[in-house]
Parts: C-alpha cells; sequence; structure tokens
C-alpha cells in the first residue's frame, strides 16, 4: 500500500489538471470492476454492478495549488491559490509547475516572514532563478498551475507527504475495491474518483446528480487534534478512522453514520468520531443532489493539512478499508 501511496502523491494533479492521477487510479482498479468511464465533467466512475440500493463513494482527485497571476520586469512570479493555501506555511516552500520548473516561495524582503503575522498571499512570490519577464515567459506563462514539491517519507507507520489531501482517499477507495468480495456486496456500487473537490466540490455534485445514489460516502482526510498547542479537534493518528457527525458544510445522516458505527464494532475496528465547524467534503454535494442523498464520511485524522507536509497514520488507512469493506459486505 505504501508504495500505490507514495505513487498518488508524486503524481502532479491540481484542481482541472487531474488526468495523470486519473490515469493512474484507472491502470489500478480497470480489472476489478465491472465498468470504468469518465464522465463529461472529467470525474472518473467506476461500477460494480449488484443488486440493491446505489452506494456512491466519493474521493478528490485534485490537490491544491498554485496558479501564475503576473511575473514581473525580473521574472519573479506573482500567483493566486487553488484551494485554500495556509499562508503561515508558504514561505520557502518549492513548488514544480506542470510542465517540470521549479521554483522557491518568499515573502517580500521589507517583512520578514519570521516576523509578520498576518500574511498577505499578495506579498509572496516565486523565484524560478530567471534575470527577467522575457526570460520567464519562456518557461512559465501565466495560468500555469503548480504544486507543492511533492516529498514522500515514511517512518514506521506514519507518512510525511503533500497531496495526502486527498490522494489518501483514493488510496482508500483503491484498497477497497480489491478487497471486496463482489457477491458479497449489499449495494449497487459507485466509485467516483472527483475533481475540482478543492475549489467547491464541483466533481460530486455532477457525478452524484448523474448516479442519483440512494447512500453517498466520502473518503477524505480530517484535521488531527494531537499537536501541540492546536485548536481543541478530539482526534488523534493512530486511533482510527473517523466517522463524520459534522463539519463545516454539513451533519451527516444519523442513518449512514449509525450504520458505519454498527460496522466498526461489528468488524472489531477502532474509530472515532469526527466533528469539526471548519472544511467540508464531497459528502457536502451529495447530500443535496435532487431529491437529496444519506451522505456521510469516513475520514482519515490527518496533521497540517493544505500544507507541504501532511502527516497520517497508515493503521488508520488499513482500518477504514477494514471498516467500509465491512459496511458494504455485512
Amino acid at each position: 500500500m505504501e508504495d500505490l501511496i507514495c505513487r498518488l502523491v508524486e503524481t502532479f494533479g491540481p484542481s482541472s489538471k487531474e488526468e495523470e492521477v486519473k490515469s493512474l487510479i484507472r491502470s489500478e482498479i480497470e480489472q476489478s470492476v465491472d465498468e470504468i468511464a469518465d464522465d463529461k465533467f472529467g470525474n472518473l466512475v467506476a461500477h460494480i454492478k449488484r443488486p440493491g440500493e446505489k452506494l456512491m463513494f466519493a474521493a478528490h482527485m485534485d490537490s491544491i495549488g498554485v496558479i501564475v497571476t503576473d511575473i514581473d520586469k525580473n521574472g519573479f512570479i506573482r500567483f493566486g491559490e487553488i484551494g485554500g493555501l495556509r499562508k503561515s506555511f508558504l514561505a520557502g516552500q518549492r513548488i514544480l509547475f506542470e510542465n517540470g520548473v521549479e521554483g522557491f516561495i518568499y515573502y517580500e524582503d521589507k517583512e520578514s516572514p519570521w516576523e509578520v503575522k498576518d500574511f498577505k498571499l499578495e506579498k509572496f512570490y516565486i523565484d524560478i532563478g530567471v534575470t527577467s519577464r522575457a526570460h520567464a515567459k519562456e518557461v512559465v506563462s501565466i495560468g500555469t498551475e503548480g504544486i507543492f514539491k511533492p516529498q514522500f517519507t515514511q517512518r514506521d507507520k506514519r507518512i510525511i507527504a503533500s497531496s495526502l489531501d486527498d490522494r489518501i482517499g483514493c488510496a482508500i477507495g483503491i484498497e477497497l475495491i480489491k478487497n471486496l468480495k463482489k457477491k458479497k456486496s449489499r449495494f449497487d456500487l459507485y466509485f467516483t474518483f472527483s475533481v475540482q473537490e478543492e475549489i467547491g466540490v464541483k466533481g460530486a455534485r455532477v457525478s452524484s446528480y448523474d448516479i442519483t445514489p440512494d447512500i453517498g460516502i466520502s473518503l477524505d482526510v480530517t484535521d488531527a487534534g494531537d499537536t501541540p498547542e492546536c485548536n481543541p479537534v478530539s482526534l488523534s493518528l493512530g486511533s482510527g478512522p473517523a466517522i463524520k457527525v459534522m463539519d463545516g458544510g454539513m451533519i451527516a445522516s444519523k442513518i449512514v453514520r449509525d450504520g458505519l458505527v454498527k460496522s466498526a464494532k461489528a468488524s472489531d475496528t477502532p474509530y472515532q468520531l469526527e466533528v469539526i465547524t471548519k472544511g467540508t467534503t464531497d459528502a457536502y454535494a451529495m447530500q443535496m443532489t435532487k431529491g437529496g442523498v444519506l451522505a456521510g464520511s469516513v475520514s482519515l485524522p490527518t496533521r497540517y493539512i493544505h500544507t507541504g507536509g501532511e502527516v497520517i497514520d497508515l493503521n488508520d488507512l488499513e482500518n477504514a478499508v477494514k471498516l467500509l469493506k465491512n459496511y458494504v459486505e455485512k
């Protein structure tokens, strides 16, 4: 599984540029599903045909990133954010653009990044090692997208990497597909690997409208609360996957939540209950589809979300797959 996660996080794929990630996922699962296809919006949708209610899982392929908005006369690049960048983590980050060009983020010298308390995005810039606007335009242009340069580090069961939001959800979906006993499924199963979640949960809106599931479950990350002096969140790495109660966009269906809790207990799987007040997932989009969908989420507690060094525990991932397999089959 570690090799799969490494390949997922090292694949370029900010919002609207998910094609390489999609290709990797397709190659992993196409032999294990009955149908697989792109929809018009760009989502990858896999179908395991069974009698029963429609259950749709959604994990988003896109990551946060940057996009070039301006290049000054000396070749320094100003940029906008794709998704929610955490400004206090930006200075010193290395950026990889879609054409392979690399750069380094810094903050205007007149306001040292070690002294500023209220960071403003317009005061950050990227240095790609050129001497002029003309030189910079030879390698990047307005609208070029970039990501935090991918890194993957593992120590025992802990992984540190960029883009774990939400390549780790994609890994859960892939592993679940590979481990399911299709004939035992009590649902007609759809797995949507969605696009453009980071800029408005857009892919899942389109896919769930087309599929019209009876139940929708997102596979994503959520904030861990086990670091020094952090905001009080009752979630920690290694204590099990999180079953959503509420986030900043939705209150999960009690039917789905209770079913997931029952499944965890029946399979002797550790779990945590997630209550957060900011951020949301593809479940938010699924919940409000057409006449409404019973929606919930299984999330992996993650440290430092939306930075270049997110941290997860593999035990939580393995237990998420175990929990969901039991939910689908029993």
